[in-house]
């Protein structure tokens, strides 16, 4: 099993939207993916409810209660036993005991990012801090930086400024951009599922091609991921 981690000392970051979209993009090819719900406010529940109510999650997918050491402990022991290809972790926001064990168990770290000045510098500290640790502990971990809710058209001179600044270190190919199938995740759940349950509806023929072109871009999201964890 495969741990891989969304890491981000600021709420709102988006690393709970990242880690969405990543699961959907691995469950919509036949993986196995469990969840480790690590923040306190329970967002990943939340979603599965949400999901759950529209007919849009995979049970393929199941979420593992893991706010506490104990806790994480025991779910990636029944996870692994229970033979999940991927575990996907949502880190709760600053530095803890938790995080720093879920962050040295991963076998890749993924840091999310807005492109506002608050958020980079936030995902710059949260990486120095990754670096440091995982130096600390001896450990090589590969971690890169997630562009989010980059717009799809034209950039503000602020907004290049930060992309130049993230240009100096390791980036996923391609950011997620500023979608509204990214945003609504939460309430709508698996992005796939979505495009399955709309895909016979034909006043939403437009939707669905935005639709469409959001998986795709998981998609690479996802294959990036499998790319990384081969090399």
């Amino acid at each position: 099993m495969k741990l891989v981690t969304c890491c981000s000392f600021k709420g709102g970051a988006g690393k709970t939207t990242a880690l969405m979209g990543l699961c959907s993009a691995l469950t919509s090819k036949g993986k196995r993916v469990a969840l480790f719900e690590a923040d306190e406010n329970r967002p990943l529940t939340k979603w599965k409810r949400n999901a759950l109510s529209r007919d849009a999650w995979d049970p393929s997918c199941e979420i593992f209660v893991a706010e506490e050491l104990p806790l994480l402990e025991a779910a990636y022991g029944q996870a692994e036993a229970e033979g999940f290809d991927y575990a996907l972790a949502d880190t709760h926001g600053g530095s803890s005991e938790l995080n720093n064990t879920i962050i040295a168990s991963s076998q890749f770290l993924i840091v999310p990012t807005m492109l506002t000045p608050i958020d980079v510098d936030e995902a710059l500290a949260t990486f120095r801090y990754i670096m440091e640790l995982l130096l600390s502990e001896n450990l090589v971990v590969p971690a890169v930086i997630l562009r989010q809710r980059v717009p799809v058209g034209r950039l503000t001179a602020s907004q290049r400024s930060m992309l130049d600044m993230l240009a100096e270190l390791p980036l996923v190919d391609k950011p997620m951009y500023e979608r509204d199938a990214f945003a609504t995740m939460k309430d709508r759940g698996m992005l796939h599922l979505n495009i399955r349950n709309t895909a016979g509806n034909a006043a939403m023929r437009l939707g669905l091609r935005n639709l469409a072109t959001a998986m795709e871009e998981l998609n690479e999201l996802g294959r990036f991921v499998d790319d990384a964890l081969e090399r």
